[in-house]
């Protein structure tokens, strides 16, 4: 299952980090290789603790790692004030909890914020708060307060406050955390624009089910450790792994083992098809 894209389309790629939080003695991250490349949908699946925020985190140089490399477009990281604002223009991170983000006072206030860094005129500011209000259907909240948000609403302005920035690579940590079912159906409509775009896109999420209908490559972390990866029809079909790490399969996975278990008279490609159907149907309910 494990496997990489050619250099010619990575963009974000880990050598062997490590990470320990201050204090800790016990590595949160630990011997980490992967690589994230360009037009890809990335999935990283894992218990609560195993490392995903954490992973995230470094991606955009919130944190550095005590050893191993992190590179951008083949550039090791530095460190460095400005270097990491160039960075963080190019990736992208958004938080489980959009008051951690927003800081503004009104929506395109808090929009506009991370612009105002980039040296841009006033009209180029004001031209592309425009059109991300109108993508991300934010034009009737522009000057709305934030507090005044649901929580929904905050999440999509968390979201636009970082695609303003017009970022090479995404990573959503839990994008559906706190959101009720109709929210989420907004997210997964949102999340289409944003491929639309040509974002890369890394989520960090719980439901297998998601991950199976929508990823292309799906990472999957055990208490620190890169367990295994691969893309979700590889990873998901090894069922007995992912039950002893705590996980699960999808549901659309614990159907195809159930029919083959009852010894059902269908062959390979009839179980294909009843899989990719479930898949469409799933992903049309949900956008």
């Amino acid at each position: 299952m494990d496997g990489c894209m050619s250099s010619e389309f990575e963009l974000l790629e880990f050598d062997n980090v490590q990470y320990t939080y201050p204090g800790s003695q016990q590595p949160t991250l630990e011997n980490i290789t992967c690589q994230f490349g360009r037009y890809q949908r990335y999935a990283v699946i894992g218990r609560n603790g195993c490392g995903k925020t954490t992973l995230f985190r470094l991606a955009n140089g919130l944190y550095r790692p005590q050893s191993g490399v992190i590179s951008w477009r083949g550039q090791p990281l530095q460190y460095k004030r400005r270097w990491l604002n160039q960075l963080r223009q190019k990736v992208g991170l958004v938080f489980p909890n959009p008051e951690q983000q927003l800081v503004a006072t009104t929506v395109s206030e808090d929009i506009s914020y991370g612009l105002c860094n980039l040296g841009l005129s006033t009209s180029e500011i004001a031209q592309r708060v425009r059109q991300i209000l109108a993508e991300f259907d934010l034009v009737g909240l522009a000057d709305f307060p934030i507090n005044y948000l649901s929580l929904g609403q905050k999440k999509r302005v968390s979201i636009a406050d970082i695609m303003v920035l017009q970022p090479q690579l995404l990573f959503l940590d839990e994008p559906t955390a706190y959101l009720d079912s109709y929210q989420v159906t907004n997210f997964h409509c949102l999340l289409n624009q944003i491929q639309q775009r040509g974002t890369t896109v890394v989520i960090a999420t719980h439901n297998l089910d998601f991950v199976e209908a929508w990823a292309d490559w799906v990472l999957v972390l055990d208490r620190g450790k890169l367990a295994f990866q691969g893309t979700p029809e590889a990873v998901f079909s090894q069922s007995q792994q992912l039950q002893d790490l705590g996980l699960g399969v999808p549901l659309v996975g614990d159907l195809i083992n159930w029919l083959q278990a009852e010894n059902m008279a269908l062959s390979q490609p009839q179980l294909n098809q009843i899989q990719q159907q479930i898949r469409d149907r799933y992903w049309r309910s949900n956008s």
